[in-house]
C-alpha cells in the first residue's frame, strides 16, 4: 500500500478512537479544560494566566457542537489529525517515505501524544502552530523567500497566541541560522518574520498593559519558585516525566539522534536537533533549581519525535523482532494511559494507587454538576474557594451558570471577574468545597446549612469528598486578598 493512503488510513483511525474515547469513556474534562471552556464564554485580548487563543478556538468549537466534552475536544483531535499529515510530509522531504511513515504514526503511541491528542489545553494549540512554523522555517532556510518568512511569523504569532513558551522560536531560529545558514543572519528577509509575529502577539501586551502586566507576573512568580541548588528530586521528576512523554523506549533513540547530530553534523540531524534538545536542557536545567511540569517542554517533541521515530524506524528494519518490542511497549503504556483501571487487573495497583493516578483529576465533576444542578434554583451565587472547582461547575450544572471564585491563595482569572458579584447582593448561595467551610467565606453571609455530600470513587477508592453548603443574604461583594500570582 502506498505509505501516504496507509499513513491517512492509520492516524484516520486514531482520530476515530479519540471521538469515541470521549463520547463513550467515563471520564470528564479536566480542571484546566473547563477553565479555558469558560474563557470562551468572555472573549478577550487575552486572560490572566495564557494567552487567549484557545479561548477563541473553544469558542468555535462549541459554537458547532455544542458545549460538551466532545464540542471543547474535537479541536484537540483534529489538530492532532493534521499535524500527523504534516509531518509525514515534512519527514518524507527529510528521509523519504519509510521513515515518514514512522515519523506520521509512531508518536501516536507516545504518551505525550494521546494526551495533547485528547485535552484541550494550551498545548495542543501551541504544538500545532510551533510544528507549522518550524516546518515553514526549513522551507525558507532554503529558499530565503519573503512569503515564507511572512508566514513563519503568522505561525509564530499564532504559537505564542497558544502559549508564551512560543518564544523559543526566535532564539532557536537565530542558533539554526548561526550552524546551518549564518549568511541569513545578516540578510534582511528572516527578520520580516518578526512583524507579523509582533502584530499578531499586541493584543496580550495591550491587555497586560490595562491590567499592571498581571500575566508577566504570573509567569514571573511560577520561575521564582526555586528550592536548593542542585534539587536532584526535581530534576529527577523532570527526566521520568520525559521518559513518559515519549512512552520510554523512543527516548533513547532521541537520545541517540542528539549523539548522532553533534557526530555526524549532518544538516537535516541538526535542524531536528536544534528544536528540541535546547529546549530540554533549558529546563531540565531549571529542574535542578525548582519543580518544572514534564508538559513544559513537550512542544520540543514535535522534532524530537521526529527524530526518534527516523532511528527506530531504521532499528526496526534491521531488527524487526526488537522494533516491534518497541513499538508494542509504547503502545500498552499509552493504552494504560488510556484506561488506567487495566493497572488493578495486572496486579499493579502498587505501583499505580488510586490516589497517584492521573486520570483521578477528570473523574467525578459530572457527578457533583448534577447533584448541585438538584439544589440549584437559577438565582444564587455559585462559587468555590478552587478556580478548579467554579470552572467545572460552570460546565457542568444545569443551564452553564456564571460561577465565581473567593480567592483564598493566589490570583486566577476570576478575580479580573469579580465586578459580576454585586448583582448576587441579598441572596443566597450554593458554596462547594473539597476543604469545608472557611471562616473568611462565611462572613459575607447571614447564615449557613451543609445541603449536601458528593464522594467520588475510582478504581474502587474513595478520591475526592465535595461539600455543598447554602449560604444566606450575601453582602454584594468578597473582602478577598490573593497571596501571590
Amino acid at each position: 500500500m502506498n505509505p501516504l493512503v496507509l499513513a491517512v488510513l492509520v492516524n484516520l483511525l486514531f482520530l476515530i478512537f479519540r471521538i469515541f474515547y470521549v463520547l463513550l469513556y467515563p471520564v470528564d474534562l479536566s480542571p484546566e479544560e473547563a477553565q479555558y471552556w469558560d474563557w470562551s464564554r468572555r472573549l478577550d485580548l487575552s486572560y490572566y494566566s495564557k494567552p487567549p487563543l484557545v479561548a477563541y478556538l473553544n469558542a468555535l468549537s462549541t459554537a458547532v457542537m455544542g458545549n460538551t466534552e466532545l464540542g471543547v475536544r474535537i479541536t484537540p483531535i483534529l489538530m492532532s489529525f493534521l499535524l500527523s499529515l504534516l509531518i509525514f510530509f515534512f519527514t518524507k522531504r527529510l528521509f523519504g517515505e519509510g521513515a515518514a511513515l514512522f515519523a506520521s504514526v509512531v508518536p501516536n503511541l507516545f504518551v505525550g501524544t494521546a494526551i495533547n491528542s485528547l485535552l484541550m489545553t494550551t498545548d495542543a494549540p501551541l504544538l500545532f502552530f510551533w510544528g507549522v512554523a518550524v516546518v515553514l522555517i526549513h522551507r525558507a532556510l532554503e529558499r530565503n523567500s519573503p512569503i515564507l518568512w511572512f508566514l513563519v511569523g503568522v505561525s509564530a504569532g499564532l504559537a505564542f497566541l497558544s502559549k508564551y513558551t512560543a518564544v523559543f522560536l526566535l532564539p532557536l531560529t537565530l542558533l539554526c541560522m548561526f550552524l546551518l545558514k549564518r549568511d541569513l543572519l545578516v540578510s534582511p528577509l528572516p527578520y520580516l518574520s518578526l512583524l507579523p509575529a509582533l502584530v499578531l502577539s499586541l493584543p496580550v501586551f495591550v491587555w497586560n498593559l490595562n491590567r499592571g502586566f498581571v500575566s508577566f507576573k504570573h509567569v514571573s512568580s511560577l520561575a521564582g519558585r526555586e528550592a536548593s541548588f542542585p534539587n536532584l528530586a526535581t530534576a529527577g521528576e523532570f527526566l521520568g516525566g520525559q521518559l513518559l512523554l515519549l512512552s520510554v523506549a523512543p527516548f533513547f533513540f532521541l537520545l541517540y539522534g542528539w549523539w548522532k547530530a553533534f557526530r555526524e553534523k549532518e544538516r537535516e540531524h541538526i535542524f531536528l536537533t536544534v528544536y528540541s534538545l535546547p529546549v530540554v536542557l533549558f529546563f531540565f536545567l531549571l529542574s535542578l533549581r525548582k519543580e518544572v511540569y514534564a508538559n513544559w517542554a513537550g512542544f520540543a517533541y514535535f522534532t524530537g519525535s521526529i527524530l526518534a521515530s527516523y532511528y527506530l524506524w531504521r532499528f526496526f528494519r534491521r531488527n524487526p523482532a526488537g522494533g516491534t518490542a518497541v513499538l508494542l511497549l509504547s503502545a500498552f503504556l499509552t493504552l494504560l494511559l488510556h484506561f488506567t483501571p487495566l493497572v488493578d487487573r495486572l496486579g499493579l495497583r502498587r505501583i499505580l494507587p488510586p490516589e497517584r493516578d492521573p486520570v483521578k483529576v477528570m473523574v467525578g465533576w459530572e457527578k457533583l454538576g448534577r447533584e448541585v444542578s438538584a439544589l440549584y434554583r437559577g438565582s444564587e451565587l455559585l462559587f468555590s474557594t478552587a478556580y478548579q472547582i467554579s470552572a467545572e461547575l460552570a460546565f457542568y450544572v444545569r443551564g452553564n451558570p456564571e460561577t465565581f471564585v473567593f480567592h483564598t491563595g493566589r490570583m486566577t482569572q476570576y478575580y479580573l471577574w469579580r465586578e459580576g458579584l454585586r448583582r448576587f447582593r441579598g441572596r443566597d448561595a450554593l458554596f462547594v468545597s473539597d476543604s469545608g467551610l472557611p471562616r473568611r467565606v462565611l462572613k459575607h453571609f447571614e447564615d449557613y446549612r451543609q445541603v449536601g455530600r458528593v464522594d467520588v470513587f475510582w478504581r474502587g477508592s474513595r478520591i475526592k469528598s465535595f461539600r455543598i453548603y447554602r449560604l444566606t443574604n450575601f453582602v454584594g461583594s468578597f473582602d478577598e486578598k490573593p497571596r501571590g500570582y
